[in-house]
C-alpha cells in the first residue's frame, strides 16, 4: 500500500518538476538541473515532500530509469557514422580515460581523509571508493552536446569529433565501471588478488557482453509483436528492470552458495543490448523512436527522485572536496584532450580548446552514481552526494565552455549569420500580372531573395514592399545579366512565349541557371520549352491536373502544396563528404521525416533502404521545418573549411613547403571583393576551354591538354605530358565525384596557364574513381605560387556553389562555360 501512495505522490512532484524545467529553461540553465533542483527542494532534507523511506521505496524507479539509460547509450554508439574520424576519436577517448580516471582516482583517494564514510575504512576500502570515482568522473553528456550542436548549427572536424568522442565515452565508461565495480567488490570482501581473480573477472564481463546480446534478441522479440507503440514502451523499460532483478538475484545467490560474488553488470548488459538493436536490427528506428519519445518521462522522474536522495548533510561536509575534485577532473580532461589530439595529428590550435568539449557530465554519470547507491549500499548514499555534486558543477560549467570552444574554432552557423550559398534561394520572376506579383511575395515569406523583372512601360498590379522591381529595355543577355539572372537559383518566366523562350534560352545557355519555370500561354510551344530542361506550367491544364491529384491523393497533394503548416517538402543537397557512400537504411533521419526522391546527375529516382548517396544529390524531403534544419545541417558542410581542405588536398608539394596553405586559404576567401574582376577572370577570360564530346580517359586527356597548353607556356607538350602523368600517379587530382584539379609546377620564370575542359560522357581518371566532367588544368612555375594557390581558391569557391554541376553540364559551348566561371560569385583577390 505503501509503494502506492508513495509512487503517486512522486508523480505529482514530478510533474511540478516538468513545470519548474520549463521555466528555468529560459534562464539558460539545462533542464537537468532543474528537475535536480526540485527534487532537493521536495526532498527530505528541505520540504520533506520526499521522506527517505519514500526515496528507499520508489528504488524500482531508479533501476528502470537506469536499464533505460543504458539502453540509450548503447543506442547512441552508431558505428557507421564514427569511421570518418576514428582514429582521432581513438586516441582521444584513450587520452582522456587515461588521464581522467588516474588523476580523479588519485585525488578522490588523497582526500579521503577529509570525507567523513570514507575516516575509518581500511586502506584496500578506500582504493575501492576510489577507482569507483575515477570510473565515473570519466562519463560525458551526449544529450547535452548534441543540443549545444543543434542551438549552434555547428558543423565541421572539431565539432564532428567532439561529438564522436562524447557518444563512444558513453559506452567506454559503462565498460571501465563494470570492470572498476568487480575489482572493488573484490577489494571490499577482501578476495585475494590472483590469477582466479582475473578469471572471474574476466567470466563477469564476458558473460555481461553475452547476456547482453541475449537481451537484444529478446528486445527484437518485442519489436516484432503486433501490438501498439505503448505497450512496447512498457514491455522495453520492464526488460531493463528485470536486468537489474535478475542481476541482484545472482550477486546475492553466489555470495551464499560460492566461494565469491558475481556480478554481472546490468548496465553493461543493456548497454550491448541497446548497441546490437542500433547496429544489427531491422527495427533501428523503431526502437530508437520508442527510446526517443519516452525519454523526457523517463529523465523527469529520475533526476527528480536523484535530487530527492541527495545527502545535504554530507554535501554541507564535503563541498571543498566536490570543488577539488571538479578541478582535478578539468585538468585531466586538458591533458588528456591534448594529448590524444596531438597523437591523432589533429591541428594544434583544436588540441588547446578541446578540452572545453568534454567537461559537460549528466545520464550516464548520474546513473552509474546511483548504480553504485544499488550495489555498495554500505557507503553508496553519501558517495552518490559527493559524485552528483560534481557532476552539477560540471553540467553548469560543460555547456558555455563548449559553446565557446565551437565559436573559436569558427564552426557554428548562427541562422542569422553567415553569407548565404551562392544562387541559393535567388529567384528571378519576368511578369507584372498579379500572379507574378503573389509569386514573388510568397517567395519572400519563405525567405527567398526575389527580384521582380517587367517591360519598360508596365506596372505592378499588386504592392510590392520591399521586392525590388527592375524595368527592361530588352531580353538580352547583358540586362538579364545587369539584373541578377546570371546568379539566380530560379528564373521564372510569365510573359509571353516567344519572350518566356528568350529568356530561357539565354539562362540555359549562358548561366546554366539550376531551375527554370515558364508560364505558357500556347500549348503546342510546349517542345521548345523542354528541349531547354524547362519546367512548363500550362494554365489551361494547370486548375484540372492539381484537381485531379486532390481527388486521387488528398493528402499528398495538399502536403506538397504546403497546406500543412506543420510539414514541409523542401530539396536539400547532399555536400557532406561524410555521407557519400552511405545506404539510406544506415542514415539516422529525425523521426518525422521522410525522403521522397533523389535526384542525381539529372536523373529523378525513388531511392529505398539499399540507396547509397552521393555528394551532390539532390534529396527531396517530407517533414517539419526542425527536423529538416537538422537534416540539412548533417547534408551541409562548413564551406569555408571545405574550400580550405579542397586546397590543400590538391595543392602540389612543392606548394605547401615554404608557408602555411590553410591560412592564406582562408584569408582570400574571407577578404575581397565579391564583384571586381581579378587576375584569374582574366586568365579564364583569354585561357583556353575545351569541350569533349566522347568519353575518354586520363591519359588521352592529358595529351589534348598538354598540346593546348604548350604554345602559351613555351614548353614541350611532351614534358608537359610527363608532368601531369606524374603527378596524377602520385596522388589523385579528382577531389569530388565529377570533379578534377591536375596542376603541375613548371621549371622557369612568370609562367602561368589555366585549361578548362567539359566532357559530358565523362573522363576515366582511373577505375576507382567516379567519371569526370569538369577538370580544371592549372600548370606555373614556382615564383607564381602565391596565384597558383589563389587559382586553386577561386576554383574551390565556385566549385562548392551547389547548382554548379547543373550550370557545368547546361552551358552551351565554350564561350558560355568561359562566361559561367567568370560571372561566378566569389570572393576576389583585392
Amino acid at each position: 500500500m505503501d509503494i502506492l501512495v508513495f509512487t503517486a505522490g512522486f508523480a505529482l512532484i514530478a510533474l511540478a518538476s516538468k513545470q519548474m524545467g520549463m521555466s528555468l529553461r529560459k534562464t539558460g540553465l539545462p533542464l537537468i538541473s532543474a528537475f535536480l533542483f526540485t527534487g532537493i527542494m521536495a526532498g527530505p532534507y528541505v520540504l520533506g515532500m520526499i521522506t527517505k523511506e519514500a526515496v528507499d521505496t520508489l528504488g524500482f524507479v531508479d533501476e528502470i530509469s537506469l536499464g533505460f539509460i543504458a539502453f540509450a547509450a548503447g543506442g547512441e554508439l552508431y558505428l557507421k557514422e564514427l569511421r570518418s574520424k576514428l582514429q582521432s576519436i581513438a586516441w582521444i577517448t584513450a587520452g582522456l580515460v587515461i588521464f581522467t580516471f588516474s588523476l580523479t582516482a588519485a585525488t578522490f583517494y588523497l582526500v579521503s581523509g577529509h570525507i567523513p564514510f570514507m575516516a575509518g575504512m581500511p586502506q584496500p576500502a578506500k582504493v575501492a571508493v576510489a577507482i569507483l570515482a575515477g570510473a565515473i568522473l570519466v562519463a560525458r553528456s551526449p544529450s547535452s552536446a548534441i543540443a549545444i550542436v543543434n542551438e549552434l548549427r555547428a558543423k565541421g572536424p572539431f565539432t564532428q569529433t567532439a561529438l564522436g568522442v562524447t557518444v563512444i565515452m558513453d559506452v567506454v565508461v559503462i565498460v571501465l565501471f563494470s570492470a572498476n565495480s568487480s575489482i572493488a567488490d573484490g577489494l571490499l570482501t577482501g578476495l585475494r588478488f590472483n590469477f582466479w581473480f582475473i578469471v572471474l573477472l574476466v567470466f563477469e564481463l564476458g558473460g555481461s557482453l553475452v547476456l547482453g546480446y541475449a537481451v537484444s534478441r529478446i528486445l527484437l522479440g518485442i519489436m516484432l509483436l503486433p501490438v501498439r507503440s505503448l505497450l512496447k514502451t512498457a514491455l522495453i523499460l520492464a526488460t531493463g528492470y528485470l536486468v537489474f532483478v535478475l542481476s541482484a538475484a545472482v550477486r546475492e545467490f553466489s555470495h551464499d552458495r560460492f566461494f565469491a560474488e558475481i556480478l554481472f553488470e546490468p548496465l553493461l548488459i543493456c548497454m550491448v543490448a541497446g548497441f546490437f538493436m542500433s547496429n544489427r536490427s531491422r527495427f533501428r528506428t523503431e526502437f530508437l523512436k520508442i527510446l526517443h519519445d519516452i525519454g523526457p518521462v523517463v529523465y523527469i522522474t529520475f533526476f527528480t527522485l536523484t535530487g530527492a536522495s541527495l545527502a545535504l548533510d554530507v554535501l554541507a561536509e564535503t563541498w571543498p572536496v566536490a570543488i577539488v575534485l571538479f578541478l582535478a577532473r578539468i585538468t585531466a580532461v586538458f591533458f588528456g584532450s591534448f594529448t590524444g589530439g596531438t597523437l591523432a595529428g589533429n591541428p594544434a590550435r583544436a588540441n588547446s580548446v578541446s578540452w572545453m568539449a568534454y567537461i559537460t557530465q549528466a545520464g550516464v554519470g548520474l546513473g552509474l552514481a546511483k548504480e553504485v547507491v544499488v550495489e555498495f549500499p554500505d557507503f553508496g548514499s553519501p558517495f552518490a552526494t559527493i559524485i552528483i555534486s560534481v557532476i552539477i558543477l560540471n553540467q553548469l560549467v560543460g555547456p558555455p565552455l563548449f559553446k565557446f570552444a565551437i565559436k573559436l574554432m569558427k564552426e557554428d552557423h548562427p541562422k542569422s549569420g553567415g553569407e548565404p550559398l551562392a544562387g541559393r534561394k535567388k529567384a528571378v520572376i519576368f511578369g507584372a500580372d498579379g500572379q507574378a506579383s503573389a509569386l514573388a511575395m510568397s517567395l519572400v515569406s519563405q525567405g527567398w531573395q526575389v527580384k521582380l523583372a517587367m517591360n519598360g512601360q508596365a506596372t505592378p498590379e499588386a504592392e510590392l514592399g520591399e521586392i525590388r522591381v527592375h524595368l527592361l529595355s530588352g531580353i538580352t543577355r547583358e540586362e538579364l545579366e545587369r539584373i541578377g539572372c546570371h546568379r539566380a537559383g530560379a528564373v521564372v518566366a510569365m510573359l509571353s512565349d516567344e519572350q518566356n523562350y528568350r529568356i530561357c534560352e539565354i539562362a540555359y545557355e549562358n548561366f546554366g541557371s539550376q531551375t527554370l519555370i515558364a508560364r505558357i500561354n500556347d500549348r503546342f510551344n510546349t517542345a521548345g520549352f523542354q528541349s531547354l530542361g524547362v519546367l512548363i506550367v500550362d494554365p489551361s491544364t494547370a486548375i484540372v491536373g492539381l484537381l485531379d491529384h486532390f481527388v486521387r491523393s488528398p493528402a499528398a497533394a495538399s502536403l506538397l502544396m504546403g497546406m500543412h503548416k506543420e510539414r514541409t517538402v523542401v530539396d536539400l543537397r547532399i555536400q557532406n563528404p561524410d555521407l557519400a557512400g552511405l545506404a539510406l537504411r544506415d542514415l539516422r533521419l529525425p523521426f518525422d521525416l521522410i525522403i521522397m526522391s533523389v535526384r542525381r546527375r539529372g536523373v529523378l529516382f525513388v531511392p529505398h533502404g539499399f540507396t547509397r548517396l552521393e555528394a551532390g544529390d539532390l534529396v527531396t524531403v517530407l517533414g517539419s521545418e526542425n527536423s529538416i534544419a537538422e537534416l540539412g545541417l548533417r547534408f551541409d558542410v562548413n564551406r569555408k573549411e571545405a574550400m580550405v581542405s579542397m586546397v590543400e588536398k590538391a595543392a602540389a608539394k612543392e606548394l605547401k613547403e615554404d608557408a602555411a596553405v590553410q591560412n592564406e586559404v582562408r584569408e582570400l576567401i574571407t577578404s575581397g571583393t565579391a564583384s571586381r574582376p581579378d587576375r584569374f577572370d582574366l586568365l579564364v577570360a583569354g585561357g583556353q576551354v575545351m569541350d569533349l564530346k566522347e568519353e575518354t580517359d586520363r591519359h588521352e586527356f592529358f595529351k589534348l591538354a598538354a598540346d593546348a597548353m604548350s604554345g602559351p607556356l613555351g614548353a614541350s607538350a611532351d614534358e608537359l605530358f610527363r608532368l601531369l602523368a606524374k603527378r596524377e600517379d602520385e596522388m589523385t587530382t579528382v577531389l569530388a565525384p565529377g570533379l578534377a584539379v591536375p596542376h603541375v609546377i613548371l621549371d622557369g620564370r612568370e609562367k602561368f596557364s589555366v585549361l578548362m575542359a567539359r566532357c559530358k560522357k565523362g573522363i576515366a581518371f582511373s577505375d576507382s574513381q567516379p567519371l569526370v566532367y569538369a577538370a580544371f588544368v592549372l600548370v606555373g612555375s614556382r615564383d607564381q605560387r602565391n596565384f597558383h594557390i589563389q587559382a586553386l581558391s577561386a576554383i574551390a569557391q565556385i566549385v562548392m556553389d551547389p547548382g554548379f554541376e547543373k550550370k557545368w553540364m547546361r552551358a552551351k559551348g565554350e564561350k558560355a562555360l568561359k562566361q559561367m566561371i567568370i560571372n561566378a560569385e566569389r570572393k576576389r583577390d583585392s
